[in-house]
């Protein structure tokens, strides 16, 4: 299975209360108007932020310069495709998104998700960090020290850990992980500029802030991040999930 990471960032002259709640209430709803699309998917959320003047304080990346993250998820890459291209969804979906979206600054990342730590307990918070390669890295060292180097030191730290509702990395799918890939999808929306999504589940924001100052995490797993991200140009987004669709098996397809 795929999900699909579509970073938002509202139109000119709007309001983010305004962006929040046209996306949330008329597009959503708009959405779930065309079973033509809503069948090809397992699930959809939008990942709203928290409070928009929340900068990262207390974090060592910076805030994304983003208003939201509308996730979906599908079987294939295949079925994907064939759900944007539905004429009704073009019609009268992918039209709507002018309503609120700069569609000129929205980015596509399309992952596969490697759950980490399984859900342990109800989160209020997600901490969805976009991050970039250290300069000079390839993609392939990058995410294998991601997948194992990284992942290692992190279950070494229970001090950090214990504070973790759950936690997933949702790692690029090859045929889209090149900034400059030039793809179809790529074409339409953006090109992905991150190398990969870590999202991390709190109970609430001290919660996330306390496990990031956890004295053995900025000993053993924070000296990490600098040998394969791209930490100043790494960001975050602080969100809560709303489920619009939520996870099921996907409609049959007459």
């Amino acid at each position: 299975m795929i999900k699909l990471a579509m970073l938002l960032k509202r139109k000119k002259g709007m309001s983010f209360e305004e962006f929040d709640r046209y996306w949330s209430g008329p597009h959503a709803d708009l959405l779930l108007s065309v079973p033509n699309f809503t069948r090809h998917v397992r699930r959809y959320c939008q990942s709203h932020v928290i409070d928009p003047s929340y900068g990262g304080e207390g974090l060592k990346w910076p805030k994304a310069d983003f208003d939201g993250i509308a996730e979906v998820w599908f079987d294939s890459i295949d079925d994907m495709n064939r759900a944007f291209s539905e004429p009704e969804f073009v019609e009268k979906v992918g039209s709507d998104d002018l309503n609120f979206v700069d569609r000129e600054s929205v980015t596509t990342i399309i992952t596969e998700e490697l759950e980490k730590i399984a859900p342990n307990g109800e989160a209020g918070v997600k901490l969805s960090v976009a991050m970039r390669r250290r300069p000079g890295m390839s993609f392939e060292d990058f995410d294998n020290h991601w997948t194992h180097n990284h992942w290692e030191l992190i279950t070494s730290v229970p001090e950090f850990t214990r504070h973790l509702r759950r936690y997933v990395q949702c790692h690029l799918v090859p045929e889209y992980a090149a900034a400059d890939s030039g793809n179809e999808f790529h074409s339409a929306w953006g090109k992905a500029k991150f190398d990969g999504l870590a999202e991390l589940y709190f109970d609430d924001v001290p919660s996330m802030v306390a496990a990031f100052n956890e004295p053995k995490f900025l000993e053993v797993i924070g000296p990490d991040d600098g040998r394969y991200t791209d930490i100043p140009r790494t960001e975050l987004l602080t969100v809560r999930e709303v489920d619009i669709i939520a996870p099921r098996q996907k409609t049959a397809v007459n």
